[in-house]
């Protein structure tokens, strides 16, 4: 009965927006409303005994004791890293805190052997031996002490002893610190939350004073839209953004934090309050946005390819309640011209939620399914949650039950209600335990699966427990390893449940496919196994709004697979909302539409005919960039650079732009968030920068260093090419983007004002590892030349056997001065000079024979 009346209130609270009386902010958490406003009183204050500063040989570590007139010491450990990074540790003598840097970081440390030089009695910097590095570290002895971080000899991120507190007691390892950033305009950062990128400042000490940012990875069903509240992932990551001084901090934790902000001042600062587990903080120097990316992306990781076919649409509902309802979905979409690649399975698949069993009253035969879906060039991507149904003939939890699940002190497996009922949470910090539930996505074990069910989706990984007194997750002493209290470690859950479900597929298809999976929860590092989405949004406009500045944000610190449910997951769109929203999402790299199962059906083919046009329209747009979305993803596995960019990234002088969003450096879209409107202004970036309108047939260029008003309508959202860009589209219409690849290309040369332009392609298999196992993969640079007529390509480097590139048409578009105004001219070329059509040109026959080629065209 207890188990009827809990899911009975989670399903009726389906009909409502987030529940305040659930989820807590500051002043219901006693640690966050004790420390929110604290400073320590004199004698709590630490000072750094300089006299006692060590340097060890071997590591290159500086340990400086920390001292308080109460008797505490703590051990102040710094190490400058190479790549303008430093890390800082504060530790007791005898620390027994969570270490998470072999499950985090990727990236070999490297020190740098340094140097003290006193400034006086009570301070002291330390230096790289080497000194055409620029790093220094200033430590002054206080109380309270003060770490000083530095660049070019200029003040970057200042460590304020002023507010720090480290408690160590059997009831309390909470922790605080005050970072500032001497030299940045702005605070980004902070992700996940559905929040401007700007973070303002949230305790002015007035009546609208805002709770601080919160990260304890949630089940945040119906979160509030430009809101502080904990969502889903954790990347503890501030940004201080100026042009050419950009600094960042990272602090590697994973407990429950809660951070106040001030942006919007002169030294803007973020104040954490911690409540367990360690302080690791890595600083990093920049000094700009692409060197923190690039340094952050180091150190926590970078996405591995995806295959082609996860970068087109996906088709989802919670929940398609049979296998005909799915294949008459598929069926539907075709008939109806919409192009897809994917179809999920939510929830309804499985037998009462027991993971890799079927419903056998309504998924009867899922191998004829799959080969249904498969005929009509689709694949599948099915649900898997980490609960497991407490239930003795049930396979998966027979193998788990003895060793495998997370543990009460007592030694007893915890147990709570979720989807199945009562269940229990696999611990995926013990190795055997991971690599235990990874077997399970075997197609022999996963029996009625094949390799049409090409990913994976783990939702409910927080993890999500229907106890809404604990704010709707596992408790914080439940254990895992038998030692770790959860309450340390929670905001990794998701991370080690996707991280074994990665292991499972590499195993599954003998690390020959690269695999897809799809997480709800995350944290610094995630990127490497899944693509993330924002959760379970509304169908409002300002979730709509949200969804730039939350996958900008996530691209930033690494999470470049980001995207949300199109159309808001809870409620019902407005058919103009709907439109809208799909013409926005088809710039972010994850591109699905999702509904929850009170909500109607919004398949694209159930609108009316002017509906479906413009969703059409959208969903074919984003087809025909595929290439560039492509390119963009194998460049970012080689520097870590978002594939989505905020305009500040390469445009220093815009700082807030929240509706739009780069796609690379050459596309540049704008997402019309207010109904009802027929111009809208946007900021067309860069001095002298001319801007191509690409959904406009490329009427009258633009040119950019300033804001601009624009006419819109609903048939279309606004989106740019760069002038000086070269554009590859796959512009012949296709049912999904794996029949696409052997297509040939329709080239866009963006002309600036010198007439010249170029441009990057990148070309693979779409769907091994060979482009990183055996370097079997086409890199191209074009650039083209207007005085020649000469479309030039020349290959950056890769082995290119068995690879090919084949276009079909160059659009040259140029800006031309003519009786006093800017126009377009645009030219189509399809043959070369010689008269040979391009499209019986061979472009990778061509590289490989001399390793550049030069077409003029004709």
């Amino acid at each position: 009965m207890i188990r009827f009346f809990l899911l009975l209130s989670v399903l009726s609270a389906t009909t409502i927006a987030i529940d305040k009386t659930v989820f807590k902010n500051c002043s219901r958490v006693e640690f966050c409303t004790k420390y929110r406003n604290f400073e320590p009183n004199e004698k709590d204050k630490y000072s750094a005994d300089l006299k006692s500063l060590t340097i060890d040989d071997k590591t290159n570590v500086v340990k400086v004791p920390l001292k308080n007139d109460n008797g505490d010491t703590l051990n102040l450990l710094i190490t400058l890293l190479e790549g303008n990074k430093v890390r800082t540790q504060i530790q007791e003598p005898s620390t027994t805190r969570f270490d998470l840097s072999d499950i985090i970081l990727v990236e070999d440390l490297k020190s740098l052997p340094v140097k003290k030089s006193s400034i006086g009695p009570n301070n002291v910097y330390i230096q790289p031996i080497d000194t055409s590095n620029n790093q220094r570290v200033y430590i002054e002895a206080g109380p309270p002490f003060v770490i000083t971080f530095t660049s070019d000899k200029e003040k970057r991120v200042v460590l304020d002893g002023n507010n720090f507190v480290m408690e160590h007691t059997s009831k309390s390892q909470v922790f605080t610190f005050k970072v500032s950033f001497p030299q940045a305009d702005r605070l980004y950062g902070l992700h996940d939350h559905a929040y401007k990128m700007n973070l303002g400042t949230t305790n002015n000490g007035s009546a609208n004073t805002m709770d601080p940012f919160r990260f304890r990875n949630s089940d945040a069903w119906g979160y509030e839209a430009n809101s502080p509240m904990a969502l889903y992932g954790s990347r503890p990551v501030v940004i201080g953004y100026k042009p050419e001084k950009t600094s960042a901090i990272f602090l590697l934790n994973a407990a429950e934090q809660w951070i106040d902000v001030a942006s919007d001042i002169d030294n803007p600062y973020a104040y954490f309050i911690v409540e367990k587990g360690a302080f690791d903080l890595f600083t990093l120097l920049g000094p700009t946005p692409k060197d923190f990316v690039r340094q952050f992306t180091g150190l926590t990781g970078r996405a591995h390819l995806p295959q082609i076919w996860a970068l087109g649409y996906h088709q989802c509902r919670f929940s398609y309640k049979s296998q005909d309802d799915v294949k008459t979905v598929v069926a539907l979409m075709g008939q109806n011209d919409f192009p897809f690649d994917v179809i999920y399975l939510d929830g309804d698949h499985t037998d009462d939620y027991r993971w890799f069993h079927w419903n056998h009253t309504t998924y009867t035969d899922p191998i004829e399914m799959f080969n249904n879906i498969s005929a009509a060039g689709r694949l599948a991507v099915s649900i898997s949650d980490p609960h497991i149904k407490v239930e003795d003939t049930y396979d998966v939890y027979i193998g788990a039950k003895e060793k495998y699940f997370t543990k009460w002190a007592n030694g007893s497996n915890y147990e709570a209600d979720c989807w199945p009922g009562k269940s229990s949470w696999i611990d995926y910090m013990i190795p055997e335990a991971s690599d235990y539930y990874a077997s399970w996505y075997s197609y022999k074990k996963f029996n009625g699966s094949t390799p049409t069910l090409a990913g994976i989706w783990n939702d409910m990984n927080e993890p999500a427990v229907f106890d809404e007194t604990i704010e709707k997750t596992m408790p914080w002493e439940v254990l895992h390893m038998g030692k770790v209290p959860h309450g340390e470690i929670h905001n990794i859950y998701g991370f080690t449940h996707v991280r074994s479900t990665h292991k499972g597929l590499m195993d599954r298809d003998n690390g020959l496919k690269r695999p897809f999976i799809l997480t709800r929860s995350h944290f610094a590092g995630s990127q490497r196994y899944a693509a993330m989405w924002t959760g379970d949004n509304s169908a409002t406009w300002e979730h709509f709004a949200n969804t730039y500045s939350e996958c900008m944000n996530a691209n930033m610190m690494g999470m470049v697979f980001c995207g949300a449910d199109i159309g808001g997951f809870i409620g019902d769109p407005s058919d103009e909302l709907l439109q809208r929203w799909y013409q926005g999402a088809m710039w972010l790299p994850f591109f699905r539409g999702h509904s929850s199962r009170e909500a109607k059906r919004r398949e694209p083919y159930l609108f009316s005919k002017e509906v479906q046009a413009v969703l059409r329209k959208a969903l074919k747009t984003r087809y025909q960039h595929i290439p560039s979305f492509y390119t963009l993803f194998f460049e970012h596995t080689r520097t870590g650079d978002p594939i989505i960019r905020p305009l500040y990234y390469d445009y220093p002088e815009v700082y807030d732009a929240d509706t739009q969003v780069l796609v690379g450096t050459d596309i540049m879209g704008v997402a019309i968030t207010k109904p009802g409107v027929n111009q809208t202004e946007v900021v067309l970036p860069g001095a002298n920068q001319w801007w191509y309108r690409a959904d406009r047939e490329f009427i009258d260029p633009l040119l950019g260093d300033g804001k601009l008003t624009i006419d819109v309508d609903i048939n279309s959202s606004p989106f740019f090419y760069r002038a000086g860009s070269i554009i590859f589209r796959k512009d012949r219409p296709r049912d999904t983007a794996v029949a696409a690849i052997n297509d040939s290309y329709t080239v866009y040369v963006n002309c600036d004002q010198s007439q010249n332009a170029a441009g990057r392609l990148y070309i693979d298999d779409y769907f091994s590892f060979d482009y990183a196992n055996k370097d079997n993969y086409l890199y191209i640079n074009a650039t083209y030349d207007n005085v020649e007529k000469t479309l030039t390509l020349e290959s950056i480097d890769g082995d290119s056997t068995g690879l090919d590139a084949v276009f079909e048409q160059v659009v040259i578009n140029k800006v031309n001065f003519t009786e006093g105004v800017y126009k377009t001219q645009q030219d189509v070329f399809t043959k070369s000079y010689d008269g040979i059509p391009l499209s019986e040109i061979s472009i990778g026959s061509a590289l490989r024979k001399n390793n550049k080629y030069t077409m003029k065209l004709m």
